[in-house]
């Protein structure tokens, strides 16, 4: 939990300090705990420390394992949670020297032991890099759920990277230029490519995946998916639920393996209030679980009442006799102090809730919290309206089938033939044709008049769009792509690997670590996600009953009051469109105004003003397109004139 960049120039031009410095000032706040420097020869790297797990105290980094070969030089931003598996391996091949190894060891010696494979070999939240003198080489890689950046740009006598692309534009002669498919992309609400930047020649390495750079050779490759055959079956619903709540149970143990303080935003959702519920008693158990306090953050609500959960997670609290802080939502509205609560430079995407995710965050910093745990990823892994109506056929559930059915029906007010189509035939069919079975259904769609949303807003001009191809950019990264064949499955995994998800958490990082705060999210363990697309779909939620494996694993645990009530049952959305409406009316109104965007020619002024008028008549802003134009507009501001 910390921050790293590193210089190597692969013609063997000696790498000079000065480089390397502004390269790691550039993120310095990723190093409260100190910023130390490896340089020898043609290479250099750099690593930010934010000590956070107990190991971390005596971890040096860069760190250095010598032979007569030569050097092996490791930068890592990483959390190892499978730490006993990896030293009772790595130990019976002499690869470690103390049986407690701080985590960049275990990296290390993984790297020593596997090879090109050890990622696949590591849980947890990671980046890393490794140069190796002999070989010539750059190894890096970045854990599977997207929780740690990695940005690198490869030229032709050598390669940069850094965990924010702002390190690599330090650099001399790094050409600033922005990468206009990203910008099509963004105002397209799609947030892929995984694998590029805002910035031309600056790429990302995509999650689960490893690079290799040489002086002649630069390759990158997948390390990790899911397994699309493996399954995971049991007799009993209750088995199911008692394997998921072990895995979720380690989860979050994992996270909470801090020397510093740990805050948690609480909400009234499953998500975080399940998270809280389990901290709660692991530090009532005290088994290996003891961070200095733990204080849950909670936003609060006087004048858009509707939107307060504290009734709900408030009870969690007191169950657990955890600390709650209050922070204040009603005046923390979007665009509130304009220009202040900016995007970074190293991209436009920022969320609606910037400035009370910032308060929150101030807030928890005064506090002295060291880490924020969260239950960001919730949603993705046992929500988001996935369905399995043909698990339930196959499965012989015919009376909970048909009452699925029903309140499916009831809910979209649509005809039992139409719902054996989309919940039965196509589920089949798709395994059968996926492809065919995705365009005939588009087909069908069409000749039934359903609507047909455009790929993008229509203020985004028509030539640009061309330009950069943006039709196909949106229709490529629609959703991740997939080998399951079983079409819940299929929904599921588009859900807890979706694009945006992934930006999501680089944008809660980056945030966490400008304020001096690591970031974990017990919901987005590899485990987990591994756990979850193993099982029928149907285990995990049913019409009606959302996020039911959740629910039944937190019975005795959380309080059941609240495990019966809780979830989503407010939402934010009137303070952003209070805020579009009334109080960042004149901030907006000036943002889209001489538009640099309409400048450069990516949107069309006047139909963007058209639009807003729409949205100060009471149209929502669909899919927050008129958000992320917003946010475009402002980072061009801010960080281009």
């Amino acid at each position: 939990m910390s921050g790293i960049c590193g210089i190597v120039n692969l013609d063997d031009v000696p790498v000079g300090p000065e480089t390397l410095e502004e390269m790691a000032k550039a993120a310095a706040h990723r190093g409260p705990d100190g910023i130390r420097y490896w340089i020898k020869a043609n290479a250099g790297l750099a690593h930010l420390a934010l000590n956070i797990t107990p190991e971390s105290v005596r971890e040096r980094q860069p760190l250095v394992s010598s032979s007569k070969q030569g050097d092996l030089v490791l930068v890592a931003d990483a959390r190892v949670d499978n730490r006993e598996e990896l030293i009772r391996t790595l130990a019976a091949a002499q690869l470690l020297s103390e049986p407690n190894p701080a985590d960049a060891e275990l990296m290390l010696a993984a790297y020593q032991h596997w090879g090109e494979t050890c990622p696949a070999h590591i849980i947890g939240d990671f980046a890393f890099a490794i140069w190796d003198t002999r070989r010539k080489r750059l190894f890096a890689a970045r854990d599977a759920m997207a929780m740690r950046a990695f940005y690198y740009r490869v030229e032709r006598g050598r390669v940069l990277f850094g965990t924010e692309a702002k390190q690599i534009l330090a650099a001399p002669a790094v050409p600033v230029r922005i990468f206009e498919p990203a910008v099509g992309a963004h105002l397209s609400d799609c947030f892929g490519p995984l694998e590029s930047s805002f910035y031309a020649g600056i790429s990302q390495l995509a999650p689960a995946h490893a690079m290799m750079v040489e002086k002649r050779r630069h390759r990158v490759w997948r390390y990790w998916d899911i397994d699309p055959d493996h399954r995971t079956e049991y007799r009993t619903e209750d088995e199911y639920v008692e394997h998921f709540l072990e895995i979720f149970e380690e989860a979050v143990r994992s996270r909470l393996r801090s020397m510093k303080p740990v805050g948690i935003q609480l909400s009234g959702g499953m998500d975080s209030g399940s998270v809280a519920s389990i901290a709660g008693q692991l530090l009532q158990r005290d088994n290996g679980v003891s961070p200095p306090a733990f204080r849950a953050y909670s936003h609060a609500y006087e004048e858009l009442a509707q939107c307060d959960e504290r009734h709900i997670s408030d009870r969690i609290a007191d169950y657990y006799g955890f600390s709650v802080t209050d922070v204040w939502a009603d005046e923390a509205w979007p665009l509130k102090d304009y220009p202040a609560h900016g995007p970074d430079r190293d991209e436009p995407y920022i969320g609606p809730y910037q400035v009370l995710e910032e308060k929150t965050m101030a807030v928890a910093r005064s506090e002295g919290m060291g880490l924020v745990i969260g239950g960001d990823r919730g949603d993705q892994i046992v929500g988001d309206g996935v369905v399995d109506h043909l698990g339930l056929l196959r499965a012989g559930e015919l009376g909970t089938l048909w009452a699925q059915l029903r309140a499916q029906g009831r809910r979209s007010s649509a005809t039992l033939p139409r719902l054996a189509l989309t919940w039965l035939l196509k589920p089949l069919l798709f395994e059968i044709w996926p492809q065919g079975t995705e365009w005939a259904l588009d087909k069908y769609h069409k000749l039934q008049g359903d609507e047909v949303l455009p790929p993008y807003p229509d203020w985004v001009r028509p030539e640009f769009a061309e330009r950069v191809n943006l039709a196909e950019i949106v229709r490529q990264n629609e959703k991740p792509r997939s080998d399951v064949r079983n079409l819940a499955r299929r929904m599921r995994y588009e859900s807890v690997f979706a694009f945006g998800a992934v930006r999501g958490m680089v944008w809660t990082e980056r945030n966490e670590a400008r304020f001096g705060l690591g970031f974990a999210d017990a919901w987005s363990d590899r485990r987990l996600a591994s756990f979850v697309l193993s099982i029928p779909q149907w285990r995990i939620q049913r019409v009606g009953e959302p996020k039911r494996v959740a629910r039944q694993a937190m019975r005795s645990i959380m309080p059941e009051q609240v495990r019966q009530k809780a979830g989503k049952i407010a939402h934010p959305a009137p303070l952003y469109y209070r805020a579009l409406r009334e109080q960042a009316k004149t901030t907006i109104l000036d943002l889209i105004t001489d538009s640099r965007a309409a400048a450069l020619g990516y949107v069309d002024e006047d139909k963007l003003c058209r639009h807003y008028q729409s949205i100060l008549g009471g149209v929502p802003d669909y899919r927050l397109y008129f958000w992320w134009t917003l946010t475009l507009e402002w980072w061009l501001r801010q960080h281009w004139d």
